[in-house]
Protein backbone atom coordinates (compact mmCIF):
# COMPACT_ATOMS: atom_id res chain seq x y z
CA UNK A 1 0.00 0.00 0.00
CA UNK A 2 1.37 3.10 -1.15
CA UNK A 3 2.14 5.75 1.72
CA UNK A 4 0.17 9.03 2.20
CA UNK A 5 2.03 11.96 1.02
CA UNK A 6 3.70 14.59 3.77
CA UNK A 7 2.10 17.28 4.70
CA UNK A 8 5.80 19.00 5.17
CA UNK A 9 6.41 17.91 1.86
CA UNK A 10 3.63 19.48 0.10
CA UNK A 11 3.87 22.63 1.50
CA UNK A 12 7.50 22.77 0.68
CA UNK A 13 6.76 22.02 -2.87
CA UNK A 14 4.25 24.31 -3.11
CA UNK A 15 6.54 27.17 -1.62
CA UNK A 16 8.91 26.30 -4.38
CA UNK A 17 6.23 27.01 -6.73
CA UNK A 18 5.70 30.16 -5.55
CA UNK A 19 8.61 31.18 -5.39
CA UNK A 20 9.54 30.48 -8.76
CA UNK A 21 6.26 31.93 -10.31
CA UNK A 22 7.33 35.37 -8.17
CA UNK A 23 10.95 34.94 -9.75
CA UNK A 24 9.61 34.70 -13.09
CA UNK A 25 6.82 37.72 -13.09
CA UNK A 26 9.31 39.70 -11.54
CA UNK A 27 12.52 38.82 -14.37
CA UNK A 28 9.58 38.74 -16.92
CA UNK A 29 8.92 42.15 -16.13
CA UNK A 30 11.66 43.81 -16.46
CA UNK A 31 12.61 42.14 -19.62
CA UNK A 32 9.27 42.94 -21.46
CA UNK A 33 9.08 45.85 -24.18
CA UNK A 34 6.22 46.95 -25.86
CA UNK A 35 5.63 47.74 -29.50
CA UNK A 36 3.42 50.95 -29.83
CA UNK A 37 3.08 53.67 -32.57
CA UNK A 38 4.28 56.90 -32.57
CA UNK A 39 0.76 58.39 -31.41
CA UNK A 40 0.35 55.69 -28.79
CA UNK A 41 3.47 56.49 -27.07
CA UNK A 42 2.56 60.05 -26.93
CA UNK A 43 -0.38 59.56 -25.53
CA UNK A 44 0.62 59.83 -21.99
CA UNK A 45 -2.79 57.73 -20.82
CA UNK A 46 -1.40 54.47 -22.06
CA UNK A 47 2.71 54.95 -21.15
CA UNK A 48 1.49 54.96 -17.08
CA UNK A 49 1.45 50.90 -16.36
CA UNK A 50 4.01 50.00 -19.57
CA UNK A 51 7.44 49.95 -17.92
CA UNK A 52 10.67 52.24 -19.15
CA UNK A 53 11.43 50.43 -22.43
CA UNK A 54 9.28 50.59 -25.71
CA UNK A 55 9.94 49.71 -29.20
CA UNK A 56 8.46 52.79 -31.31
CA UNK A 57 7.72 52.00 -35.43
CA UNK A 58 7.20 55.09 -37.49
CA UNK A 59 8.25 57.09 -40.61
CA UNK A 60 11.60 59.02 -40.50
CA UNK A 61 10.46 62.60 -41.31
CA UNK A 62 11.85 63.54 -44.47
CA UNK A 63 15.11 66.35 -43.80
CA UNK A 64 14.85 65.53 -40.11
CA UNK A 65 18.03 63.66 -40.15
CA UNK A 66 20.64 64.83 -38.74
CA UNK A 67 24.07 63.46 -38.57
CA UNK A 68 27.90 64.47 -36.56
CA UNK A 69 30.39 64.54 -38.34
CA UNK A 70 33.09 62.06 -36.75
CA UNK A 71 30.68 60.29 -34.29
CA UNK A 72 27.99 57.37 -35.06
CA UNK A 73 24.36 57.70 -34.59
CA UNK A 74 22.12 60.28 -35.53
CA UNK A 75 18.94 62.34 -34.37
CA UNK A 76 15.84 62.70 -36.29
CA UNK A 77 11.99 62.87 -35.93
CA UNK A 78 10.24 59.81 -36.20
CA UNK A 79 6.33 60.71 -36.88
CA UNK A 80 3.09 58.26 -37.74
CA UNK A 81 1.43 61.39 -39.74
CA UNK A 82 -0.55 62.61 -36.91
CA UNK A 83 2.54 62.58 -33.76
CA UNK A 84 6.12 63.26 -34.05
CA UNK A 85 8.52 61.92 -31.48
CA UNK A 86 12.39 63.54 -31.30
CA UNK A 87 14.85 60.52 -31.37
CA UNK A 88 18.83 60.25 -30.34
CA UNK A 89 20.66 57.20 -31.97
CA UNK A 90 24.48 56.84 -30.98
CA UNK A 91 25.54 53.51 -32.79
CA UNK A 92 26.23 53.41 -36.29
CA UNK A 93 22.66 53.80 -38.34
CA UNK A 94 22.23 51.10 -40.76
CA UNK A 95 22.46 51.97 -44.53
CA UNK A 96 18.63 51.33 -45.20
CA UNK A 97 18.22 54.44 -42.65
CA UNK A 98 17.13 56.94 -45.20
CA UNK A 99 14.34 59.70 -44.87
CA UNK A 100 11.20 58.32 -45.41
CA UNK A 101 12.12 55.11 -44.54
CA UNK A 102 10.03 52.67 -42.20
CA UNK A 103 11.51 52.55 -38.29
CA UNK A 104 11.63 50.66 -35.16
CA UNK A 105 13.72 52.12 -32.24
CA UNK A 106 13.88 50.56 -28.94
CA UNK A 107 14.68 52.37 -26.33
CA UNK A 108 13.17 54.69 -23.32
CA UNK A 109 12.12 58.67 -22.66
CA UNK A 110 14.47 60.66 -21.55
CA UNK A 111 14.00 63.68 -19.15
CA UNK A 112 13.94 66.51 -22.01
CA UNK A 113 11.32 64.49 -24.17
CA UNK A 114 13.69 63.21 -26.70
CA UNK A 115 13.84 59.58 -27.08
CA UNK A 116 16.98 57.76 -26.47
CA UNK A 117 16.86 54.74 -28.48
CA UNK A 118 19.40 51.69 -27.78
CA UNK A 119 18.30 49.55 -30.82
CA UNK A 120 17.86 51.30 -34.40
CA UNK A 121 15.92 49.04 -37.04
CA UNK A 122 15.16 50.27 -40.72
CA UNK A 123 13.16 48.59 -42.43
CA UNK A 124 14.06 47.62 -46.46
CA UNK A 125 11.28 48.89 -48.59
CA UNK A 126 10.64 46.89 -51.43
CA UNK A 127 11.06 48.84 -53.94
CA UNK A 128 14.48 48.26 -54.08
CA UNK A 129 14.05 44.92 -55.74
CA UNK A 130 12.26 46.62 -58.29
CA UNK A 131 14.44 48.89 -59.03
CA UNK A 132 17.62 46.21 -59.18
CA UNK A 133 15.21 44.33 -61.89
CA UNK A 134 15.25 47.36 -64.24
CA UNK A 135 18.81 47.73 -64.60
CA UNK A 136 21.24 45.62 -66.20
CA UNK A 137 23.04 45.21 -62.90
CA UNK A 138 20.08 42.42 -62.16
CA UNK A 139 21.94 38.79 -61.47
CA UNK A 140 19.17 36.20 -61.36
CA UNK A 141 19.04 33.84 -58.30
CA UNK A 142 21.31 30.31 -59.34
CA UNK A 143 19.51 28.04 -61.27
CA UNK A 144 16.50 30.26 -62.49
CA UNK A 145 18.16 30.64 -65.91
CA UNK A 146 18.81 26.65 -66.53
CA UNK A 147 15.66 24.72 -67.88
CA UNK A 148 14.48 22.42 -64.82
CA UNK A 149 14.24 18.73 -66.81
CA UNK A 150 16.78 18.08 -69.75
CA UNK A 151 15.73 18.62 -73.05
CA UNK A 152 15.73 16.05 -75.64
CA UNK A 153 16.84 17.32 -79.09
CA UNK A 154 16.48 13.59 -80.79
CA UNK A 155 20.14 13.17 -81.96
CA UNK A 156 22.15 10.62 -80.21
CA UNK A 157 24.93 11.82 -78.19
CA UNK A 158 28.37 10.22 -79.83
Amino acid sequence: MAQPISRKVVITVGLLVAGFAVLFSVGLKGSLVYYLTVSEFMDPARKTDLGDNFRVNGIVQPGSIQKSQGAPGARFILTDGAKSLPVVYRKEVPDTFVDGAEAVVEGSLGADGTFDAVTLLAKCPSKYEAQNRQTNNYKKPAGRDRPTVPTDTGSPSR
